[in-house]
């Protein structure tokens, strides 16, 4: 495993903001995340992940995305393939003019580090996810479409690839979390899903190759959770707030993958404005303690699910109100530090 420290509940958050502004979007990271800042996404647009994407068709008025058969495409496809052979990752750099809150985020990092910051972390949509989002022409995602898929998989893997190397060399001396959120896997993974257990496996484990950095996967439905554990990925975000009593069923799988050095990111704190509002902090440790102990209980060391453990939101805070996003975030960190504080690890 990647991961140099355990996070010893370390608080953390997921990049889509409900931000208009960077100042706004670097003040709450500062204050609340200073041991793991996350780069925020401040747009909806998907123009960001699509370059260096092959096959696309764009309709950028309506903001319509489709993958088109590789062979109207040929030409791009083998400048495709060429790149990727020849490992350019610069063909598939995120640029200033698609995400411009990733370079101002590190601009203020390269000014003004906080004090204590041990990771920072970005997001680059899984290839799952990113296949099961993009439809070809007939409607059907193109994660279903063989050389589509595999496009989508190295070009997941070439642009983190570049991130990685591109937060390494402008905030040197912190370690590099590459997160590739794969929420629709419930929909492989279920009784009437489609894609077999290889297919899934060989995505993700394509979507990290040759990253060196702490590679994380968010998934916010309640799955196979062995599906995860049986990757060589480093930390599993789940929806805790949802589903943390249900992970005990796989305390087995759990307890190998934390003892090889696997952490669990606990999404304690809800997402929904009807629902963020109604929560307490108390009851939300409840919670995440609930969660942990069912992970004790099934034979897992105490100490070592703990100081294996991240706290967040259960998933990204764009789904909120600026106002309850700032409840939810601040909800985040004061579980952390009470959590660091019972098992003394501030």
């Amino acid at each position: 495993m990647r991961l140099r420290v355990r996070p010893r509940l370390a608080a953390s958050m997921l990049g889509g903001v409900p931000y208009e502004t960077m100042d706004k979007a670097v003040e709450v990271m500062y204050e609340h995340f200073p041991e793991t800042l996350r780069l925020p996404v401040l747009t909806r647009s998907f123009e960001w992940i699509s370059e260096g994407v092959p096959c696309l068709q764009v309709d950028w008025e309506k903001g319509d995305f489709l993958m088109v058969p590789p062979e109207e495409r040929e030409q791009e496809v083998i400048e495709f393939y060429e790149k990727v052979e020849q490992g350019d990752l610069d063909y598939f750099a995120t640029t200033p003019k698609t995400a411009p809150f990733y370079y101002e985020m590190v601009e203020r990092l390269k000014k003004d580090r906080p004090a204590g910051l041990k990771w920072i972390s970005f997001e680059m949509p899984g290839p799952i996810v990113l296949g099961d989002t993009l439809k070809q022409r007939n409607g059907n995602p193109a994660i279903h479409h063989e050389t589509l898929r595999d496009m989508l998989i190295k070009s997941v893997n070439m642009k983190s690839r570049w991130m990685v190397k591109w937060i390494e060399e402008e905030v040197p001396g912190v370690q590099v979390i590459c997160d590739q959120p794969e929420p629709t896997l419930v929909v492989f993974t279920s009784a009437g899903g489609s894609g077999s257990r290889d297919e899934i496996l060989q995505a993700i484990e394509g979507g990290f190759a040759d990253i060196e950095a702490i590679r994380w996967v968010h998934c916010c439905s309640n799955i196979d959770w062995s599906l995860l554990t049986d990757t060589d990925i480093d930390v599993i975000n789940l929806d805790a707030y949802a589903h943390w009593d249900k992970i005990a069923l796989y305390a087995k799988e759990f307890k190998g993958f934390l003892e090889r050095g696997g952490s669990i990111g606990w999404g304690i704190v809800p997402v929904a404005n009807e629902v963020v509002t109604q929560e307490s902090v108390q009851g939300l440790l409840e919670k995440l303690e609930g969660g942990i102990d069912s992970l004790v209980q099934g034979g897992i060391d105490e100490e070592l699910v703990a100081s294996s453990s991240w706290v967040l939101p259960s998933c990204d805070p764009v789904l909120l109100s600026p106002e309850n996003a700032d409840l939810a975030i601040s909800m985040t960190s004061e579980i952390s530090q009470t959590m660091k504080k019972k098992y003394g690890y501030e």
